[in-house]
């Protein structure tokens, strides 16, 4: 692909994602377990790719050691890196997944400098400092009070998703350039809404579905039909064709896009007001990109 089209998906990916953070919190808040809501959004997910296939998606030719490996993306795409994500949006604010996901190169980097044994440049390592540092201002642990304290434990669980992210980022990346990403992100979701059916098959069966808000109900179709599907394509799709350093460059621009996308909601009356953070929400969020930048120069 030509780097224009490869910049204009990076560009949709951002605009997809944002979205994503604001009608993941109405949906997070809509169901009071996140258990049930990862599989709902897994099962959806796993429906329009099943129906798909052979169609939009290519058919699967995995060896046998593929389909393990697949297991084991499915594991960190839903059980981890989803449930993590929807169980800390309950808690947190939508401006702060958005910033710990801007941590995605930094962890890539780090990730990638440990398989290959690699030390990274000074500047590099200055940009971890500063961008953990910057997570440290926004966490803000000196800070009392039931709203902070909710706050954190939000930050701590989207942490975990971010984790078991830049892990997937990292280990999906060979098999995107050996087969169709259509292909493996459909297999990856459906295995994983598999795996979730254990755990809270019987609790979505009983949930009383009349009782939910249409709002939620169109939430929980965004994050199924954009987060799940588009912007997993997406994202295999960049993974084909750059490094996984290059695409993490995706969320560089989340974190000032849903801070302006969750004030237009907000204005409107589709978000409850976001606690005031203040001076020190914003420091922490220039100390993070700021950091997340210097890791991404080149020598």
């Amino acid at each position: 692909m030509s780097r224009t089209t490869l910049y204009a998906l990076m560009a949709l990916h951002v605009v997809c994602s944002s979205g994503g953070y604001i009608f993941g919190k109405a949906a997070a808040v809509g169901f009071e377990d996140p258990a049930v809501l990862t599989l709902a959004r897994a099962l959806g997910a796993a429906l329009i790719f099943f129906l798909g296939t052979g169609t939009l998606v290519p058919r699967p030719r995995f060896t046998p050691r593929e389909w393990l490996q697949l297991l084991g993306f499915a594991f960190l795409l839903v059980p981890c890196n989803q449930y993590c994500f929807l169980r800390g949006l309950q808690h947190t604010v939508p401006s702060h997944p958005a910033l710990f996901y801007a941590l995605t190169p930094l962890g890539v980097l780090a990730l990638d400098s440990l398989l290959s044994a690699r030390r990274p440049p000074g500047v590099k390592l200055a940009g971890v400092v500063l961008a953990l540092a910057g997570v440290v201002v926004i966490l803000r642990p000196w800070e009392r009070g039931e709203t902070f304290s909710q706050i954190r434990t939000g930050d701590y669980w989207i942490m975990g998703a971010v984790a078991s992210w830049i892990i997937y980022t990292v280990v999906v990346q060979p098999i995107c350039r050996r087969h169709d990403p259509r292909t493996v992100t459909a297999w990856s979701l459906i295995i994983g809404a598999a795996l979730m059916l254990p755990v809270a098959g019987k609790d979505l069966a009983a949930l009383p579905m009349a009782m939910i808000p249409v709002d939620v109900w169109l939430s929980l179709a965004w994050l199924t039909i954009v987060t799940s599907v588009v912007m997993m394509l997406l994202w295999n799709l960049l993974l084909r064709n750059l490094t996984p350093v290059e695409v993490a460059i995706c969320t560089n621009a989340q974190p000032p896009t849903t801070v302006l996308l969750a004030a237009a909601m907000t204005a409107v009356g589709f978000l409850d007001r976001q606690p005031d953070l203040g001076s020190l929400f914003f420091a922490g969020m220039l100390m993070v990109m700021g950091g997340v930048l210097l890791v991404q120069l080149r020598p």
